[in-house]
């Protein structure tokens, strides 16, 4: 997937005219980045036997403090009512019906068990499109694993708002800025594959800005002067319709959504295309 580019041969998709700083997708920096790292759901979460409708004239008792089956999703830090809801880690989750096996296959002793019926649902940290769903299943000895049922639900609300930023608002495409009075705004980009560690997260992008500015500070210009990364971009970059990573624009002026322009690039067979699109503004 990843190989060399030349920028000059990059070919806008659906854009305005060209503006005269255009921020193109630095796909070199895509490609130079570590793949995406694509996940399953674990095979050896622990099934639990469903408990009988409580009688709603039964009186309400009290555990006896034995464990419970655990999950296999992520636990909330900390670990309180008010954290869970309020993770904005979470942006899609798939659901489906899976085939497994009852035991664990044996190839001498039992290569093909009876089967169970198990739904499960994964959480994922960044969307998902139907591109994606290619775990079709797969062979344990001799009992093959199958799934049906699969939805795919992305969250539709914006991100979270930043502490010291004001927004999100959302965009149409990504920034392209022109010049201000002859001045480059644009500060750079960065860039971060999808990961388990790394998901869609724009306080990722504001992390950055503000590092950006405190390089700027370290390295002023003869008078004395730096530019302070006041805005940014932040969105998912798709490659041929499916999430690759979150990729931050950083610039010293808020430019309003009329100016996201840029809906994505091509380079020959591969379309890189702009999803998810939020900026934020220094306070």
């Amino acid at each position: 997937m990843r190989s060399a580019c030349i920028l000059s041969a990059l070919v806008a998709i659906a854009a305005a005219a060209p503006a005269p700083s255009p921020q193109l997708i630095d796909i070199a920096t895509v490609d130079a980045a570590p793949e995406p790292v694509m996940v399953s759901a674990p095979l050896d979460v622990l099934t639990d036997t469903p408990l009988r409708k409580r009688d709603s004239a039964m009186v309400k008792r009290d555990g006896d403090c034995t464990a419970q089956p655990t999950g296999s999703g992520p636990v909330s830090t900390p670990d309180t009512a008010a954290a869970f809801l309020a993770d904005g880690g979470l942006q899609a989750f798939n659901m489906y019906i899976e085939r497994d096996p009852s035991l664990n296959p044996n190839a001498e002793d039992c290569p093909n068990p009876p089967s169970t019926t198990n739904f499960k649902c994964t959480l994922w940290g960044a969307p998902v499109v139907a591109e994606q769903a290619t775990n079709k299943g797969q062979w344990r000895n001799s009992f093959q694993v199958v799934i049906t049922g699969s939805n795919g639900y992305n969250k539709a609300s914006p991100p979270d708002p930043i502490d010291g930023f004001t927004g999100p608002t959302g965009l149409e495409g990504a920034i392209n800025a022109p010049l201000d009075d002859g001045k480059n705004t644009y500060l750079g980009n960065r860039y971060y594959p999808f990961s388990q560690s790394q998901g869609y997260t724009p306080s990722t992008c504001a992390a950055a800005c503000h590092a950006e500015t405190a390089y700027n500070s370290r390295h002023p210009s003869a008078d004395g002067s730096y530019a302070v990364c006041s805005f940014f971009n932040a969105y998912v970059l798709t490659q041929n319709a499916i999430p690759q990573g979150l990729y931050c624009t950083l610039y010293s002026k808020t430019w309003a959504p009329s100016h996201a322009t840029n809906h994505g690039q091509e380079r020959g067979s591969d379309r890189f295309t702009v999803t998810r699109s939020y900026c934020y503004s220094l306070a």
